[in-house]
């Protein structure tokens, strides 16, 4: 326990280095009341500290202590004077650091809260510099960063880095760490097991081994740990120092211009060349608004330089000149926000209409420093390649463009590795930084290029670039006309094979010429062309003013998705204009991968398919009538006045809805390429099989256009519940279930598969049931019951989509039915049985014929009585 002298003396140094109010000294009676201390004893212990020298009192009334220079050293001029805000909107981060680093007797564990591209990394470094500035680390403390992101897909070798490899403690980064600083970035990713053990670690400055057996004393570091501001884990409660750092939205229109000047300096130094950038470039990058804060906006600044580079590419002698143009449409759209900000803006920037950014006076610090190597080299000596080769200055435009997006792409900021391959055999060929390399490139290439790349893709190519390691590149492999071929026809393939290609010379020194590049291309470009990892969107379309907008907002808000929209269908709108809206609004949202609309009512689905047919974007559309529903409730709350009675009748209509759409005017539509005899077997053998009822109509139609008649056709007057056959023709949406799925799958489920339900046959074991029962039943043979009652539940979960609860509840209810019943025990009356079965006609019409099995093999007569009782409990009434 700190005694009342340490407890004094630290709240002063906590006081004065952590607010700028208080830096020339504090007062007594100040101290006394923060701390509810007895103001005399305050008095003596102050007393005490300035004897000792740690303390200094001035010489005015009232009395302030503080505490000496030469014992804190100016921190006026420091590190931290480096970022652009230090006096401005980071001025109370810097204070708030220095008090930490500078506490007395040990610096304080420190927790920096702020969004992606806020500066954390840049900031936590010069904590660790500013440390070493004031003596609190020796010059060669050691600084240790771990980044948890880099480790989102293995969680044990995060594991092993923070805490040792096999539970090595020596081997872990707080060893490591000690004497010096230990950076954990992003610790809100770590699991609940590693936060447990770094709470223990705060708790007791001790790191344990799994089985708590070892320990190791590691108190003898500076922590620092960083998180997102909303990630409100329990460790937050822990450190007794938090840091904000501001958004760059938050920060003053002046700093944001001192950042957008520093970061265009540093590309005019990196380019050698001057860079002249328009006053309206200047304008839309102060008003845009950055989710990835500064660091986008450096990203941003340096594509947009590098786009202007292309253009001089071949004349050295010419300057950089940057205009709105050279900035992605959010950029330039910013520029709308201009009127209100126009007078602040024209004050930072005044009337000048092109500012230059001298080659020579970039200040080449480190701040916010993740600059590409040499990017405006790669960009030249990828321009004199393929201007070598004979392509025209479009071609090679298209290609560097896409060769800058991929450099840029480099610093993404979740750029997530998906390691799903069985690297085992592979490793004892290739080197396993070569399968690190491809692997990274290929699930890079996956979220770029939008392809789905097989498994052979990846393997072959781990196996081609170990082969190029002993490899003569003097002998081309490939002629310069399918060179210049693949460049112009594939320049997102081969601009990606460039990046890979650098990246092979930085990290294997492996230099490829432009031919072995391409040959990496080709990997690519043969890839499967159908691609499973899009991302559809979804759009809410409903009537009335704001309802859909206010699902939409939900759904975003919950899901944090932000990929949900809406169209609010004013009731007075016309037809014809709420079609050509919503058109608009579905080629605006989709991002390539399609729409999902949910709609309420009315002609909504009768647009939507008109739209289908004249714009080339996937939409498929779900009905939930809910405005419906509402209506017709409505008005038969005025004419009923028995609740309970519209509740059941609301519920039947609800439930036979959707059944009269799909099955009474439903189809299935087998296809087969290879003539009629084909679809017609498929036909006959779900007619003779299928209890759905539906009608099947056979198309051997390879012609597209043709199916596509027919298919229109039969739409007019059918429901067409899926297609079945040997290919998806992928119409209107229509589900496609694949033949050898039907033929794969025993008879019996064959309704399960046209229905798109999860065959349930291994879904749920009975054999602890079957158990249980058999120790309860005296009058139930339990191996008839194993023959019939598992088919029976399949139907009844067929015919209502039961839960796997409801499935097991009511195989439970059945089975003791037929034991009390054999038993000659009474059924309970069921006093609303009539009512029920009045509401619930059909399902009661359905669960009778479901029964006739369990009836005949135990010789039983169910009443409806217990048939009411059962309904009950499936419609959960």
């Amino acid at each position: 326990m700190k005694t009342a002298k340490e407890t004094i003396y630290e709240f002063i140094q906590k006081e004065i280095y952590g607010k700028s109010e208080n830096k020339n000294g504090l007062e007594t009676k100040t101290i006394a009341e923060s701390l509810g201390m007895q103001r005399s004893n305050v008095s003596a212990i102050l007393n005490e500290l300035v004897k000792e020298g740690k303390l200094i009192k001035t010489s005015t009334r009232p009395v302030y202590y503080k505490i000496p220079e030469q014992t804190h050293k100016s921190t006026e001029k420091s590190c931290f004077t480096r970022l652009i805000g230090h006096n401005g909107s980071l001025r109370n981060a810097i204070q708030l650091a220095k008090a930490a680093i500078l506490y007395f007797p040990s610096s304080l564990n420190v927790l920096l809260s702020s969004k992606p591209g806020c500066g954390t990394t840049y900031f936590a470094s010069l904590m660790f510099e500013f440390a070493k500035e004031m003596n609190v680390l020796s010059k060669d403390a050691p600084y240790i960063k771990i980044d948890c992101r880099h480790y989102s897909k293995n969680i044990s070798v995060l594991n092993d880095e923070i805490f040792g490899i096999n539970g090595n403690l020596n081997n872990s980064c707080f060893a490591r760490a000690q004497g010096g600083m230990l950076f954990i970035d992003n610790v809100d990713l770590l699991d609940a097991k590693q936060q447990s053990c770094l709470f223990g670690f705060l708790d007791t400055g001790k790191i344990y081994s799994e089985d708590k057996s070892k320990s190791l004393d590691c108190s003898n570091l500076f922590l620092v740990l960083s998180c997102s501001p909303q990630s409100n884990l329990h460790i937050n409660r822990m450190i007794p120092v938090t840091i904000e750092l501001p958004e760059l939205k938050d920060r003053p229109l002046e700093e944001r211009f001192d950042l957008i000047n520093h970061f265009f300096l540093l590309e005019a130094s990196s380019s050698n060349r001057c860079i002249k950038v328009t006053d309206e470039s200047i304008k839309a990058l102060l008003l845009s608004d950055f989710n990835h804060n500064v660091k986008e906006l450096q990203l941003n600044i340096k594509a947009a330089c590098a786009n202007a580079y292309v253009r001089v590419v071949n004349e050295p002698e010419q300057d950089i000149c940057v205009c709105i143009n050279d900035f992605k449409g959010q950029i330039r759209r910013s520029l709308l926000k201009l009127k209100g900000s126009d007078n602040e803006i024209d004050v930072i920037i005044g009337s000048r209409e092109t500012i230059i950014y001298d080659k020579n006076t970039a200040n080449q610090g480190d701040y916010y420093s993740n600059s590409l190597v040499d990017m405006y080299s790669e960009i030249k000596k990828q321009y004199d390649d393929l201007s070598n080769l004979g392509i025209n200055d479009r071609g090679i435009k298209n290609v560097i463009n896409n060769h800058i997006r991929n450099l840029l792409k480099r610093y993404s900021y979740y750029n997530w590795i998906n390691n799903s391959n069985n690297l085992e055999q592979l490793s004892k060929i290739v080197d396993p930084k070569i399968i690190d390399i491809v692997t990274n490139f290929l699930n890079a290439c996956k979220k770029e290029l939008g392809t789905n790349l097989r498994p052979n893709v990846f393997y072959g190519l781990c196996l081609h670039i170990n082969s190029l390691l002993t490899l003569n590149f003097s002998q081309p492999r490939i002629d310069n006309d399918q060179i210049v071929k693949i460049v112009q026809n594939y320049p997102q393939e081969y601009a990606a094979s460039v990046q890979f290609a650098a990246i092979l010379k930085e990290k294997m020194n492996l230099d490829l010429p432009i031919h072995e590049i391409v040959l990496i291309a080709m990997f690519l470009i043969e890839s499967d062309e159908n691609n499973d990892d899009g991302h559809p969107v979804l759009l809410y379309i409903m009537h009335g003013s704001g309802t859909a907008s206010s699902l939409k907002d939900v759904t975003n808000s919950l899901t944090q998705c932000n990929n949900a929209y809406s169209y609010d269908l004013a009731l007075n709108i016309g037809t014809k204009q709420a079609m050509e809206e919503i058109k608009a609004l579905i080629k605006k949202i989709d991002t390539g991968k399609g729409v999902i609309v949910i709609y309420d009512m009315g002609s909504i689905k009768t647009m939507l398919e008109t739209i289908s047919e004249e714009i080339d974007v996937k939409i498929r559309y779900i009905n939930i009538p809910i405005t419906l529903i509402g209506i017709n409730i409505a008005r038969k709350c005025l004419m009923e006045s028995d609740i309970d009675y519209i509740y059941h009748i609301a519920n039947l209509e609800m439930n036979n809805l959707q059944k009269n759409e799909k099955k009474h005017n439903s189809i299935i539509i087998t296809l087969c390429h290879t003539g009629e005899g084909g679809a017609m077997q498929l036909k006959l053998y779900i007619d003779n099989y299928s209890k759905l009822g539906m009608k099947t109509i056979a198309l051997a139609i390879s012609n597209r256009d043709e199916l596509l008649r027919e298919v229109l056709e039969l739409k007019k007057t059918y429901h067409i519940h899926s297609f079945v056959g040997t290919y998806d023709p992928k119409l209107f949406g229509i589900p496609f279930i694949p033949i050898q799925k039907i033929f794969e799958s025993p008879k019996e489920d064959l309704d399960r598969v046209l229905m798109f339900e999860p065959l349930s046959s291994s879904s749920i074991n009975y054999n602890d049931i079957y158990q249980y029962l058999e120790e309860q039943f005296k009058y139930t043979s339990i191996s008839k019951l194993k023959a019939v009652l598992p088919e029976i539940i399949d139907k009844f979960s067929m015919l209502y989509s039961l839960t796997e609860e409801q499935r097991v509840g009511l195989f439970m209810h059945l089975a003791c039915l037929v034991e009390r019943l054999l038993e000659g025990k009474a059924v309970t009356n069921n006093a609303d049985k009539n009512k029920i079965i009045s509401i619930f006609e059909e399902d009661y019409n359905a669960i009778v014929r479901i029964l006739k099995t369990l009836e005949k093999t135990f010789k039983i007569i169910i009443n409806d009585d217990e048939i009411a009782n059962i309904i009950m409990i499936i419609k959960k009434i």
